[in-house]
Formats: structure tokens, C-alpha cells, sequence
């Protein structure tokens, strides 16, 4: 494998290791040598490290269950990660990846391109793919999940590629975008197993790591 892969960890509320134990074999298939950690100060070093994509599925907070669970990136880490997008870098963005924490950081909140607010307890939905075609949802269907519903404020600048419906309105699931050479995808689903082992899903993050690793 001649391509390296970050994948960061950590935080509340979620199972961080068996997303990990999910998700290495996808990316060992497209290619990367996975390189697993919970430590948030690693994105300091991405320039140094020939890093090719970072992979984010954290949900940053501080709750007394988890006294050792980062509480957001510093300003610093968060800036570190977003010019390394800028500058060509990749990042995939999973579920908690816009959970920010409780300290305001827009930066990060620009970055993956959403902050989270708040999710009802977890129930079944459908995320449907929108009519124009992008690379990220290629042969992908209806997804029907059982998950967290993700209630977020969104950046203005989001190609949203799968919605979801709740009381009427439709809200952004899935979506890329660029910054500066860089591109960023996000994918709101994938609380637990529940959702990872779905084929609908995994068809949906190998299609969008083989978008990040696309040449422009």
C-alpha cells in the first residue's frame, strides 16, 4: 500500500473502536495503510507525515463517563487540519465529525461544513440520494437506517448529495465540498453497527473515499 490514511478517533458517546475494526478493511481495499489514533494533536504534523486522507469520526465533548475523551480540536489543531486541506489534503468527515464540543470553534465548523445542534432518540428514516449525480452516491439507493438524526446548522457553500425528510422538511446527509486544493466529504449516518454493515452504506463511503483519493 503506497497510500496512508489518518484515522481519528475519540470522544463521547460513541464505539469508536468498532467503527475502527469496521472501517480499516474499506479503506486497506482502496489502497491505505490505516493509521488509527486518539490523539487530536497528530494533525499538527500532517504536512511532515505524507498523510493522504484523513478520516474523522470523533464526537468531541466532556462528560464525566469519559474523563479521558478530547474535548474539541484546539484552535491550533483546527487550524493545522484545515490548511492542510486547503493545500491539497483530503478529509472524510462520519457522524460525530461535527460535533465541535462545547468550546466554539469555526474553523472546524467550516471545515467538515456543518455544526451539530442536537438528535431525538434514535429511529428508523430513509436517506435518498438527490436526482444529479456526483460520484459519491453512484449506485447508491434509498438507504433506509436506523440511526441518529442528525439536526445541524450548514455551511452555505455544501454540494448536499443525500437528504433526509423529517415533518416535512428535508435535511442535508450527505454532502462534499472544496477548500482551496482540498476536498472534504461528510456523512452524517453511522451511529453504531446498525448502519455501518448495511451495503447501502458501505457502497456510500467507499464511493467517497475514492472520491477524496481522485486526482483533480
Amino acid at each position: 500500500m503506497d497510500k496512508r490514511a489518518l484515522l481519528l478517533l475519540g470522544g463521547t458517546w460513541h464505539d469508536f473502536e468498532g467503527f475502527r475494526q469496521r472501517f480499516t478493511p474499506l479503506l486497506n481495499g482502496a489502497g491505505y495503510a490505516v493509521e488509527p489514533t486518539y490523539e487530536m494533536q497528530t494533525v499538527l504534523d500532517l504536512a511532515h507525515e505524507d498523510i493522504d486522507l484523513v478520516v474523522q469520526y470523533t464526537s468531541f465533548g466532556v462528560h464525566e463517563r469519559f474523563p479521558d475523551a478530547a474535548p474539541g480540536f484546539t484552535p491550533e489543531q483546527a487550524l493545522a487540519l484545515s490548511d492542510w486541506v486547503s493545500a491539497g489534503g483530503r478529509l472524510l468527515g462520519v457522524h460525530g465529525a461535527s460535533v465541535i464540543g462545547p468550546a466554539p470553534n469555526s474553523v472546524h465548523e467550516a471545515l467538515v461544513g456543518a455544526r451539530f445542534i442536537e438528535h431525538p432518540a434514535q429511529f428508523a428514516f430513509t436517506v435518498y440520494p438527490i436526482a444529479r449525480e456526483h460520484p459519491v452516491i453512484a449506485g447508491v439507493e434509498a438507504l433506509a437506517v436506523h440511526d441518529e438524526f442528525y439536526l445541524q446548522e450548514y455551511a452555505p457553500d455544501l454540494a448536499v448529495h443525500m437528504v433526509a425528510i423529517d415533518r416535512g422538511r428535508a435535511y442535508p446527509m450527505v454532502w462534499t465540498r472544496q477548500q482551496g486544493e482540498g476536498r472534504v466529504a461528510y456523512v452524517a449516518m453511522g451511529h453504531s453497527d446498525q448502519v455501518w454493515g448495511l451495503p447501502g452504506y458501505v457502497q456510500l463511503l467507499t464511493n467517497a473515499v475514492s472520491w477524496l483519493g481522485a486526482q483533480d
